[in-house]
């Protein structure tokens, strides 16, 4: 019988929000699609996401970040990479860089998402020292996924709503650049009227590209989460930035579409569940 090559493995160190999908409730199918083994460190439980609910219920899982990574590391569990993205506090980024320092080898990938705010303001509970907080995680990372505001927020630029010149992007891009990452990829960018989407550079050959599709009206929960954990994955498997960037763009766009014809909820999150027989077609096409 052949013998099959090992699943590359990825830790995600994410919230778990029972529901409105997002965080962990995300990236858990959409990395195990992608053909990843997804090991999952909880930040805090939550019976909703803070977005769009109100009474939700909270459980801070502080106390488990760094015993949970002690034991794989106990274990001599080997990770191709870290993704890591809502944190419940600021003092939760001291114990995630612990978590990184144990999985972490020469090989692995720090993916970071700095998911703590959208639309010009904070998450619900956080604020400026969230961003101090990811300023420092992002300096261990090799791959960020911020959206505008995120971008805006660690930078210290002014937040823009509305068409983003790219002048504009591209300033924002060199000032994450300077805090440390080889690869740094804005969401929510409105490169002109009607258009939404993506811009990335590639800080080692300085390759800028970006991806736009048409804009729907209002706000979608959880395409920040559901875009990154796909790119998050397609790049742990080996896929090249360019490559992983346009798939992923492709997968959150559909998710995107199919949630609008819905109709359901936005504060629900994406109907990414529908799309994924066919993201896992693309990830065959580009791994055959």
């Amino acid at each position: 019988m052949e013998k099959l090559p090992k699943l590359p493995r990825m830790a995600a160190v994410h919230d778990l929000s029972g529901m409105g999908k997002c965080s962990l409730t995300v990236a858990l199918p959409i990395v195990s699609a992608t053909g990843v083994e997804c090991c999952c460190i909880p930040t805090a439980l939550l019976s909703t996401h803070t977005g769009g609910f109100t009474d939700w219920t909270f459980t801070d899982l502080s106390g488990d970040i760094v015993p949970i990574a002690e034991h794989w590391h106990s274990l001599g569990l080997r990770f191709d990479a870290v993704y890591s993205g809502y944190l419940a506090s600021e003092a939760q980024g001291e114990l995630l860089e612990r978590a990184i320092e144990l999985l972490k080898n020469d090989e692995t990938l720090v993916i970071v998402d700095p998911a703590m705010a959208d639309n010009g303001k904070y998450y619900a509970n956080l604020g400026d020292k969230m961003t101090e907080c990811f300023r420092r995680l992002i300096k261990k990372a090799d791959i960020i996924t911020p959206n505008i505001t995120e971008a805006c927020f660690l930078t210290g630029m002014e937040y823009r709503p509305g068409t983003h010149s790219m002048a504009y992007v591209t300033e924002l891009i060199d000032r994450l650049s300077e805090l440390g990452p080889n690869f740094v990829a804005v969401t929510g960018v409105s490169a002109e009227p009607g258009k939404v989407g993506i811009v990335a550079r590639d800080n080692k050959s300085g390759r800028l590209c970006s991806v736009m599709n048409e804009a729907l009206d209002g706000t979608f929960h959880g395409s920040g989460d559901v875009f990154a954990s796909a790119f998050a994955a397609l790049l742990t498997r080996g896929a090249a930035l360019e490559d992983a960037l346009n798939a992923a763009e492709k997968f959150v766009t559909a998710a995107i579409e199919r949630t609008a014809k819905r109709n359901t909820p936005r504060h629900y999150g994406l109907d990414f569940e529908g799309v994924l027989p066919e993201y896992i077609k693309i990830c065959s096409r580009l791994f055959e």
